[in-house]
């Protein structure tokens, strides 16, 4: 499997700016509608780099039928974009659905950019993925480097690897705040991470419902703006869509990164 070495992901000093356009998704659970409107996104706002922050695959109460793909199909869709593809972990990424869909990108020749408390740099942009406390990640972290969930044990080392721009974005299934998650759902880990470090955005899924309910989709933990990009329904349910999806900019000057545009979400 070819993976991200953590050698290498400090950005060399540039007098010129560069700008790098992110687009992020959650929970799309092999729904071929929300895959299908994932592409129609990139076509309007033709991103550098997606992110898709866990449960992409996993639909074991969606029906088989049209409206459902295989993890295989998930992988060819996704490897059709024309642009990077960055995924983190959330908890339906297992034993059951990993394998086929990792075999499956393979044969595409595309780098996977399969994040485990790991690091992945696109021009400037350094991109970082937490792992996921729930469910079995045994078949997505085989391979890699064995780090403990606690991000105290691998953050501080990471981001000496990375530099400043170490602290743009990071990904996260399962939110850092009860403003953005049942209390159940989120992980306060994460929260007293963040509020250490201050990355400027973190994004997360996983509860579908608090948004909603609440109206409150972002928060802010000092500096940083935080996000739960969750679907708009549960995904298992016909009717789920259409697809929420984040977009950002990040502007790097000399290595150091600073949101060009505000974090926008569309599809709500």
């Amino acid at each position: 499997m070819k993976t991200t070495s953590r050698m290498n992901l400090e950005p060399k000093p540039s007098a010129s700016a560069e700008t790098v356009k992110v687009l992020t998704a959650t929970d799309l659970h092999l729904k071929r509608s929300l895959y299908g409107e994932l592409r129609t996104a990139v076509e309007q706002h033709r991103p550098d780099v997606i992110c898709l922050v866990g449960d992409f695959l996993d639909a074991e109460d969606l029906p088989p039928s049209n409206e459902r793909l295989t993890p295989t199909g998930a992988a060819l869709a996704l490897a059709a974009l024309p642009c990077e593809i960055v995924l983190a972990r959330g908890n339906h990424e297992d034993y059951e659905n990993w394998p086929e869909f990792e075999a499956a990108w393979q044969t595409t020749g595309r780098t996977l950019n399969a994040l485990h408390c790991s690091a992945v740099k696109f021009g400037q942009l350094v991109i970082i993925g937490f792992p996921c406390g729930l469910g079995d990640d045994s078949a997505w972290s085989a391979g890699r480097e064995p780090t403990s969930h606690d991000p105290e044990e691998w953050m501080s080392d990471l981001l000496r690897t990375t530099g400043p721009a170490g602290r743009a974005l990071w990904l996260m299934h399962e939110p850092p705040s009860r403003e953005l998650a049942a209390y159940e759902a989120c992980d306060p880990d994460w929260f007293n991470v963040i509020e250490l470090y201050q990355p400027l955005l973190t994004v997360s899924g996983h509860d579908h419902s608090t948004p909603l309910k609440t109206g409150r989709w972002r928060t802010k933990i000092g500096d940083t703006v935080a996000v739960n990009a969750g679907q708009r329904v549960e995904p298992r349910k016909a009717a789920a869509g259409p697809l929420i999806y984040c977009t950002a900019e990040f502007k790097f000057l000399n290595g150091r990164p600073r949101l060009a545009v505000p974090v926008k979400r569309h599809g709500a």
